[in-house]
């Protein structure tokens, strides 16, 4: 190779490198990470909560200068499947896998809404696309995300509960090493919220998961003061949204044919209920 071709190739390489190093496009101030419950149309839901923030929460002036930290509170959602916080936290195998795999039946993995400035919600697989390459060799999803300021929002909110609930309900030392894990991972410039997803149909499946919640907050907050914990699986969402056909999808008899993702009615209730709580949270994260 002649001393031109190896100059032109060596700035080849940089130029590649230095492409790869960028941010995503359409960076958001306010990011929100979940499981299917976002793709099933939560995530439109906490796109017009986090753009009513200043009309929902009691603001002081404290408050109002807090909020110009979060710019302009452009907010984006991203929901994979059957994810937890322990796919974001695992750097190889079958955790990782589930945010990583290819859908084999729909050859998508994902809903997404407001990233590159599409507020509506398109139906990706992560690892495809400028925006959504989370998915390095023996990275974990969260790593990749943060690296050199790929995503680096000004406020993170993570919502899960429901494909954890064996494992946080059965298991506290894993609740912990999953939280520590998180709070390892999440840069320390990056304020956190966790909230838990929203109650689903069944009763016995939501006892479940009220025990993961709690094993989960007192984990995280045993973790750090990084994130703060609004627990929004509680009595009263419980009380209005479990057992709640008219909540749910249905077949044409009226039968619940979808008892795990409750409809963006359902989701507007879990938000207005918990309102003061996630306001609370919010104000102590970006102070």
């Amino acid at each position: 190779m002649t001393l031109f071709r190896t100059s032109v190739f060596g700035l080849w390489l940089a130029a590649v490198s230095a492409l790869s190093a960028q941010p995503a496009v359409a960076q958001p101030d306010i990011l929100i990470l979940g499981d299917s419950q976002i793709s099933f149309g939560a995530g439109k839901e906490y796109l017009r909560f986090f753009d009513e923030l200043a009309d929902r929460c009691r603001m002081t002036p404290e408050r109002k200068r807090a909020l110009g930290n979060l710019g302009n509170r452009e907010t984006a959602a991203i929901g994979v499947r059957s994810t937890s916080l322990q796919s974001w936290t695992t750097p190889n195998g079958a955790a990782k896998g589930a945010i990583c795999d290819v859908d084999k039946k729909f050859g998508v993995n994902a809903g997404a809404y407001g990233i590159e400035g599409n507020p509506d919600r398109v139906f990706i697989q992560i690892g495809k696309g400028n925006a959504y390459q989370f998915c390095k060799p023996n990275q974990t999803a969260f790593q990749a995300m943060f690296d050199d300021g790929y995503y680096s929002p000004e406020l993170l909110v993570l919502t899960f509960l429901g494909n954890s609930s064996d494992r946080w309900a059965n298991s506290p030392d894993l609740a912990q090493q999953d939280a520590r894990r998180t709070l390892e991972q999440i840069p320390d410039d990056i304020p956190c919220i966790f909230i838990s997803s929203v109650p689903v149909y069944l009763k016995k499946t939501n006892d479940k998961r009220m025990k993961a919640q709690t094993a989960i907050a007192r984990a995280l907050r045993q973790a750090g003061t990084q994130c703060a914990v609004v627990e929004g699986f509680n009595r009263k969402t419980r009380a209005v949204i479990e057992g709640q056909p008219a909540y749910f999808r249905r077949n044409d008899a009226g039968k619940v044919k979808d008892p795990h993702h409750p409809s963006r009615a359902a989701v507007r209730a879990f938000l207005d209920i918990n309102t003061a709580e996630i306001c609370n949270a919010v104000f102590s994260a970006v102070k």
